[in-house]
């Protein structure tokens, strides 16, 4: 139930933005602000192939009432996919971790993206070690700064960086 309200409430928050002031359930954090780049090896290209998948950057402001320390984070995750430009990528659950600004560490395992050149969704995903341990983690994103048009660097030597930026982060 808490997954279906986390999804509902980052369906909204990809519509209209949260505030970094959000009140968030206890024991979750919410985090706005983020930017993730997104490195794909090899690059993609309109052909078919197996890829290497990686997400990192800092998560924003976040606003955590059961961990008062935690202000920010920094995620970062990596898995194989089959693809080609524009998408869909889909990689295999990820390895995903989210380095806190306190020192802490949370591990999350679970956790499937699926995604375009465009934008991407980070569902569901649990927290198996560190603070917010037994929540759920959900994410959206979307691309920044694509040549128009988009898809020059698929042809042309493959598309292997996004930037993206964070709309939408949660774990509860």
């Amino acid at each position: 139930m808490r997954l279906l309200i986390a999804a509902g409430a980052l369906a909204a928050a990809a519509v209209t933005p949260v505030p970094a002031s959000a009140a968030a359930a206890p024991g979750a954090v919410t985090c706005t602000g983020g930017e993730i780049a997104v490195t794909i090896s090899p690059g993609l290209t309109l052909t078919p192939r197996a890829q290497w998948l990686s997400l990192a950057g800092p998560l924003g402001h976040c606003v955590a009432p059961g961990h008062p320390a935690i202000s920010s984070g920094v995620l970062r995750a990596h898995g194989a996919f089959d693809g080609a430009c524009p998408g869909p990528f889909a990689p295999a659950d990820l390895e995903l971790s989210i380095t806190w600004n306190d020192g802490s560490v949370s591990t999350v395992t679970g956790a499937r993206l699926h995604g375009d050149v465009k934008q991407w969704a980070l569902l569901p995903g649990t927290v198996t070690s560190g603070p917010f341990t037994g929540d759920r983690l959900a994410a959206l994103g979307r691309s920044r700064g694509l040549p128009d048009p988009w898809v020059i660097p698929c042809v042309a030597g493959g598309l292997n960086h996004l930037g993206t930026a964070v709309t939408a982060f949660a774990i509860g």
